[in-house]
């Protein structure tokens, strides 16, 4: 798969197979990743919405805490890959992957936005609004939202990848 790009970040996807078959291990930490993306909406976004711009119901302020929360596991998860078993061209292995997905995507994304709506809302923002027309109010809030759209776009690419190369259960699939 080519390089992918939405707004200011890019994602290279290319993870290829290890090996003529997956070992269990294998398989468990891809499922172990895609299990933190497919259960988390501040990664991914809303099944249904394939633009991923739907935002409506959530708490902004827990769902940057919840995008830092899968950040720090797909960290873990890297940790624990079987580096040993790395073979042919390592630098399309699902390790290197995470590493782009984070270094490119959410670490920006985080760094640019976690900080600063965090503060406005803890420092400058009405809290004698309800939660979410408090949210509203945040001065910055269509590039914010814009650009978290695309990094739950280009994480849901990812997601996709995920459960093609290594065959996954797809627990968002719509049952017809």
């Amino acid at each position: 798969m080519a390089v992918l790009s939405k707004g200011s970040f890019s994602l290279d996807l290319k993870i290829v197979k290890l090996g003529a078959d997956f070992t269990d291990d294998d398989r468990q930490s891809a499922w172990e990743l895609y299990a933190e993306m497919s259960t988390r909406i501040s990664v991914t976004g809303k099944h249904l919405d394939s633009e991923c711009t739907d935002f409506s119901g959530e708490l902004y302020i827990e769902s940057l805490d919840s995008l830092f929360r899968f950040f720090q596991e797909a960290r873990g998860i890297m940790r624990k890959f079987p580096v040993g078993k790395i073979g042919g061209n390592n630098q399309e292995h699902l390790g290197v992957m995470v590493n782009k997905a984070m270094s490119n995507v959410l670490r920006p994304f985080l760094e640019k936005w976690h900080v600063r709506f965090r503060h406005w809302w803890e420092n400058q923002s009405n809290p004698r609004l309800n939660p979410i027309d408090r949210q509203k109010e945040f001065p910055e809030l269509e590039p914010f939202l814009a650009d978290w759209s695309a990094v739950r776009w280009l994480m849901r690419e990812f997601q996709k990848e995920l459960i093609k190369v290594y065959a996954l259960v797809d627990v968002g699939a719509q049952k017809e």
